[in-house]
């Protein structure tokens, strides 16, 4: 393949994302390494898209912490080079024999001479690329290095114009959900609001708080739920299922359950990982929830959310062991349990949360 050949794949990857994988492959056959991968960090979150024979490779490489530990990485961002750099540019010889990075994973996988660029985007995104060969090919020649130097500021273009186009795809997503008249935004992986859409609006900051640094819940009890998924790192965590956080009622809002939603990508879209949708439902204030919705918004077992919903329809603690057949040990086993679950810390908050009835954002309850 030439090189204008390449050059227009780049660009045609940015619009249909299943063409990386030939996209890559051809660079790697061009520059002889064995795979490659392309990394993105903008406001939406970081990605990373790897050639098939380098997908198991990367996943060691995170798995064992190398990423945290990057020396080749860190010498090449030291160079702040607008090129690529192979090893020989950042090491000598004598160094790569002793790096851990190459003596302890690159070499005894038969790897060990590589190529890479980092770029920092205007906009502020930051994007890089790194091919890899076998140790048994020898070093990149100068000759490849200068010849990625040519597709170098298409694939920085060609990158560029993914991560806009999937903030503006994560924007319709929250938009969508507007027309079925519930507020939402979307959040990355770090906890930064990327986009609200116009339900959303009236509820913050009474519900939801757009902070600097990341969004938070503003009642306490609820922030406190919010705060471990937000940390979870998706790469090394993961996490698939939708998580639901109740936030009691205030003067200033109803009893509501906030929504967290995984946005996924077909595994070659570079969409980030852990970039998720935050919508609000609102809890009916005449009744109070039957078990089966209490198990599906808390994600309580069949008896905890039986347990919940006789607590919350004024049952005395007697009364609720002879009615659920369980002892008072454990009774107490399952309100923890379900304290915990719904951000509570005791009787009189959880059926507050569960009847709608107003509760203060700061302070405890007497």
């Amino acid at each position: 393949m030439y090189m204008n050949d390449i050059v227009d794949s780049l660009y045609e990857a940015a619009l249909i994302p299943e063409k990386w994988d030939a996209t890559l492959t051809a660079i790697n056959s061009q520059v002889g390494t064995f795979g490659g991968l392309i990394f993105t960090q903008s406001d939406i979150g970081r990605a990373v898209i790897a050639t098939p024979g380098a997908e198991e490779i990367f996943q060691k490489f995170v798995e064992g912490g190398w990423d945290k530990r990057n020396s080749r990485m860190e010498r090449a961002n030291k160079r702040e080079h607008a090129g690529f750099l192979c090893d020989l540019d950042v090491f000598d010889i004598n160094e790569l024999a002793i790096d851990p990075l190459y003596r302890d994973f690159l070499y005894p996988l038969g790897l060990g001479w590589s190529v890479g660029t980092h770029i920092a985007a205007p906009n502020g995104d930051m994007l890089a690329a790194s091919f890899d060969g076998k140790y048994a090919d020898g070093p990149i020649s100068r000759q490849k290095v200068d010849w990625l130097d040519g597709i170098r500021p298409h694939l920085a273009r060609s990158l560029s114009m993914m991560a806009r186009i999937h903030i503006a795809t994560a924007a319709k997503v929250s938009d969508a959900l507007g027309t079925f008249g519930l507020p939402a935004c979307v959040v990355n992986a770090a906890g930064k609001m990327l986009s609200a859409n116009a339900l959303m609006h009236p509820l913050i900051p009474a519900v939801v708080v757009d902070s600097r640094e990341r969004i938070t819940l503003r009642n306490p009890g609820a922030d406190t739920l919010l705060q471990p998924i937000l940390s979870r790192d998706p790469r090394r965590d993961g996490w698939s299922e939708v998580m639901s956080i109740p936030v009691a009622a205030t003067e200033d809002h109803d009893a509501c359950v906030v929504h967290l939603l995984p946005i996924r990508g077909d595994g070659r879209d570079l969409m980030p990982q852990g970039i998720f949708v935050l919508a609000v439902s609102n809890l009916a204030t005449s009744t109070i929830p039957d078990a089966s919705l209490l198990r599906g918004l808390f994600d309580l077992t069949a008896a905890e959310a039986n347990v919940a919903r006789l607590l919350a329809l004024g049952n005395p603690t007697d009364e609720i062991c002879a009615l659920a057949r369980i002892s008072k040990n454990t009774l107490k086993s399952h309100l923890k349990s379900i304290f915990v679950k719904t951000g509570t810390s005791h009787k009189a908050q959880l059926v507050r949360l569960l009847s709608g009835t107003p509760m203060p954002q700061t302070g405890s309850d007497d």
